[in-house]
């Protein structure tokens, strides 16, 4: 393989979009809001700084926030538009919009969550699918972001961008210890702390990746085997696949095998008139799921609760 060959198969990895802002609580929902007016949206930057109340640099990030989880997109229909400036709301946004405006279930913040982590070529998609450490300090995330970075990427960061990468990352997701005193007050914090994927110790200063204690909803579980499989062309997964591939819910949802093996098995007897099944091959077990929008799974899941706006 030639040097050229290798450089073109590098991927595009995008940087400091967020502007060093987590999402934040009202984010989402404003976003939401904002972009479904008749002529609002994200085309005129001061018009939006003025209607959301937020500063230019908050308004920024929430566009790229908004993309980032799932719920907008690029406009496909014109070649000229500006990537910058034209977006649309997606499915997964309507649904939302229909059933959860204020965001205030958790599983409509598991779905937001499993659109960002699954996020390609970003610090996201790395921090979950690539960064297999469960207990680590900020140094060593960072080296290996940048590590990470060096081998794949087609243009390589300054190390404070990596580090300003992984800082936002961290603080979208690490949640302080129990023990330690939180206030129920602070705006800034991020709806996506109380996942309770990530831990942080302030004894320590170090952090702990962690399986949620509350449960991932079976539908966002359905969805991310969807997806995983659909990424390699497939329809079903087996256990050991849905725990180690990338994007999979083991990577996605900090999940180990045998709570894996119990989703599978509840999906399947949950959603056996969706066409889930647990398929024997063998001595393996996989689980078949037809492809489906994401957004799809969310509904079914107010469905299932009966909830509604």
């Amino acid at each position: 393989m030639t040097a050229s060959a290798a450089t073109r198969e590098r991927l595009k990895f995008e940087f400091g979009r967020h502007e060093t802002f987590a999402v934040r609580h009202g984010w989402l929902g404003k976003g939401i809001g904002h972009m479904s007016g008749v002529d609002e949206g994200f085309h005129d930057e001061e018009s939006a700084v003025v209607k959301l109340g937020l500063g230019t640099r908050m308004v920024k990030s929430l566009r790229y926030w908004m993309e980032a989880t799932g719920l907008a997109e690029t406009e496909e229909e014109d070649e000229t538009a500006r990537r910058s400036r034209d977006l649309r709301l997606t499915k997964l946004a309507r649904v939302i919009q229909d059933r959860d405006p204020h965001l205030e279930y958790p599983a409509t913040w598991w779905f937001v969550h499993l659109h960002l982590a699954r996020r390609t070529n970003s610090v996201w998609g790395w921090f979950f699918s690539d960064f297999r450490e469960r207990n680590f300090d900020r140094a060593v995330c960072v080296e290996a972001y940048v590590r990470h970075l060096r081998l794949n990427a087609a243009k390589e960061p300054s190390q404070q961008v990596a580090q300003r990468d992984v800082a936002c990352a961290l603080l979208a997701y690490a949640k302080p210890a129990a023990a330690e005193p939180q206030d129920p007050e602070d705006g800034t914090s991020s709806p996506l702390r109380d996942l309770g994927l990530v831990v942080k110790h302030a004894d320590t200063g170090r952090f702990e990746k962690t399986r949620p204690l509350d449960g991932v909803p079976l539908e966002a579980f359905t969805a991310c085997v969807a997806l995983a499989a659909a990424d390699v062309g497939q329809e079903a997964m087996s256990v050991g696949e849905m725990l180690g591939r990338r994007g999979g819910p083991g990577t996605v949802f900090n999940l180990d095998a045998e709570t894996i093996e119990d989703m599978a098995m509840r999906s399947a007897a949950e959603f056996k008139e969706r066409g889930v099944a647990l398929d024997l091959l063998g001595a393996e077990r996989r689980l078949r799921v037809p492809t489906t929008d994401a957004a799809d799974w969310l509904d079914r899941h107010f469905q299932r609760i009966g909830a509604a706006a």
